[in-house]
């Protein structure tokens, strides 16, 4: 049996040494190589040189009070919630954490189940539940807001309400949208609102419309849930700044001023 067909020939006297012609394959030649390549492919896939992921804070556009001549900066919400057992076709809306469940003394003494509640609003690139992608999310803690009158163990105290003005010199939490400072990367500048409020004392979302559900027309659960859930906004990459618009209207009427607030209403289950 002939192992390998290598032919070797006997040395002559001048021969200082045997040569054997066998070729040999070396599988790590040039592999640092490989690793050097990777490493830089891997830190500028992961660096995205190309792309500018800087964030810009987007500010209140306000509006001209023509009253006085100001530019009033100022982003106002107002949170509506029915009383507990009311039915769909209710007519009392308020503004208040008391109708929501949470006791006088709870508001006043910042009790963990109200401390812990805040209102959620996210924003998403479509009003396409199947497609829509949640970008950005705001959160308004309860210890801001506007406050009341009110009776707490008998005296007379001022308690939180779920009415909101976001000011540079006031409440600022909530008020700033954080974005692309470009657009290379993701071009968007148009979004929609949505509004949720945690409920600490239940451990429940209650989900909120931009119109009270007894004034829907028709069926109260049926209902273009695009149009009755959402506040549109706008960003303005001139000079960094958003607008918000009611989209029940169309979508034309800017809301937010002291005297037209971006209203939530509590959404009432079937």
């Amino acid at each position: 049996m002939i192992a390998n067909k290598y032919k070797i020939s006997l040395p002559t006297a001048d021969d200082k040494e045997l040569v054997i012609p066998i070729q040999m394959t070396w599988d790590f030649t040039d592999r640092s190589d490989s690793l050097v390549a990777f490493e830089k492919n891997a830190i500028t896939e992961i660096l995205n040189g190309d792309k500018d992921f800087e964030v810009a804070r987007f500010s209140p556009a306000g509006v001209v009070d023509s009253s006085i001549n100001v530019l009033r900066t100022d982003v106002n919400y107002s949170f509506n919630f029915v009383p507990d057992g009311a039915t769909v076709n209710t007519t009392i809306w308020e503004p208040s954490y008391v109708v929501q469940g949470f006791a006088t003394n709870e508001v006043y003494m910042y009790a963990n189940s109200f401390k812990k509640s805040f209102f959620k609003l996210d924003l998403y690139d479509s009003t396409d539940l199947k497609n829509q992608t949640n970008y950005v999310t705001l959160i308004l803690p309860t210890q801001q807001g506007s406050t009341t009158a009110a009776t707490v163990n008998y005296e007379t105290k001022d308690i939180k309400t779920p009415i909101f003005k976001l000011d540079y010199l006031g409440d600022q939490e909530g008020m700033f949208i954080y974005w692309l400072k470009k657009r290379d990367f993701l071009n968007i500048t148009t979004f929609y609102m949505t509004a949720k409020f945690f409920d600490a004392k239940s451990g429940v979302f209650i989900k909120m419309m931009n119109r009270p559900q007894s004034s829907l027309i028709g069926d109260k659960f049926n209902f273009p849930q695009d149009r009755y859930f959402y506040y549109k906004v706008i960003l303005d990459y001139n000079n960094y700044t958003y607008k918000i618009y009611d989209i029940s209207g169309g979508g034309q009427t800017l809301a937010g001023q002291e005297s037209n607030p971006i209203k939530w209403y509590e959404y009432i289950n079937p």
